[in-house]
């Protein structure tokens, strides 16, 4: 699954790929968690759709950043989206999901936020993502 990002910054507006999970975090991801543009160093965004089952009802987050909460170097590696209504306005809300990557033992990339449930999360992650989310001013 590749990641369509768009610049916020009105003068540059550059529009990115990510061509998959790792990609994203590894490239485009800032030092403040906040996507970064690569060309002006604003922040970036991702749009996203989805139907809803309510009929007509779709859900269009934009997410703006991922905070990692697993460990460098392990397959399975549990991280938030942190999530906005616009491309400007403030963080409302964290989406958990993670991703496990076996390709290097032959296996697959996987993404998984859906079907298959959310990421398991230990104590210590946990409070991992809090802090961040204090020294962000965003919690």
């Amino acid at each position: 699954m590749s990641f369509k990002l768009t610049c916020n910054n009105i003068k540059c507006q550059s529009c990115q790929r990510a061509k998959n999970i790792v990609d994203l975090i590894s490239n485009y991801v800032g030092n403040d968690h906040f996507f970064k543009c690569p060309e002006c160093s604003h922040n970036m965004y991702i749009k996203k759709s989805f139907n809803l089952q309510e009929l007509g009802r779709t859900w269009e987050p934009y997410l703006r950043g991922i905070i990692e909460l697993g460990i460098r170097g392990h397959s399975y590696r549990p991280f938030i989206f942190l999530v906005s209504r616009k491309a400007n306005n403030h963080i409302s809300s964290c989406w958990f999901s993670y991703y496990k990557d076996l390709r290097s033992s032959g296996g697959r990339l996987k993404l998984g936020y859906g079907p298959g449930g959310p990421p398991n999360l230990r104590m210590k992650q946990i409070k991992k993502m809090i802090n961040e989310l204090k020294q962000m001013n965003i919690y």
